[in-house]
């Protein structure tokens, strides 16, 4: 078993990708037209989050990123660090991963909006620690828990949200879920 960093990654994926590319950049290009090719088959409908179990978020990356990367929808066997933080470790990434999606099966209803920004920053903070995948964990996790929120009652207008203050709160959440919980409060509603 590996360990890597985000710099180590990127020659990963440049030796890895299905499309035999090898400047970075042009792979960041391919990987973003593919992404919302597929990405836009959900918005549609041709494509749908059936559950909320770990086989149907292996499924969803796969889905997303089947195009351009040979490990879509595999676990990582890799150790992951990105900047100061250290993601699961691999030998305990099953374990993890069992019981938070355990959690989503068993997850009471959201009967408020402070209740859903509090689950929701719980949910998003824990799956970007497990961070399972090479590649393609935030935005996986992304439209993962935008369709889990619907299944609550609660939309979440991701795209309004503040990229700097985002990264931060996500940042800032392998500590305490406080600033995503509030960037959540501002950017849930309620489903009528």
């Amino acid at each position: 078993m590996t360990k890597y960093n985000e710099f180590e990654n990127d020659d990963y994926l440049l030796k890895a990708n299905l499309l035999d590319i090898h400047d970075f950049e042009e792979l960041e290009e391919a990987e973003a037209f593919t992404f919302s090719i597929r990405a836009s088959q959900i918005e549609q409908g041709a494509y749908k989050i059936i559950a909320f179990t770990k086989d149907d978020f292996v499924a969803l990356h796969y889905h997303l990123f089947q195009d351009i990367y040979p490990f879509a929808g595999q676990f990582r066997n890799v150790q992951l660090m990105k900047d100061g933080t250290r993601f699961c470790q691999v030998q305990f990434m099953e374990a993890y991963a069992s019981d938070l999606f355990h959690q989503f099966k068993i997850e009471p209803n959201w009967d408020t909006l402070e209740f859903a920004a509090n689950r929701l920053a719980y949910f998003k903070s824990e799956l970007n620690m497990l961070h399972p995948f090479r590649e393609g964990n935030g935005r996986t996790t992304r439209i993962f828990l935008q369709t889990y929120a619907k299944s609550k009652g609660f939309l979440w207008k991701y795209d309004t949200m503040n990229r700097s203050e985002y990264m931060q709160a996500m940042i800032r959440s392998v500590m305490s879920d406080d600033l995503l919980e509030k960037l959540f409060l501002d950017t849930l509603t309620r489903i009528d």
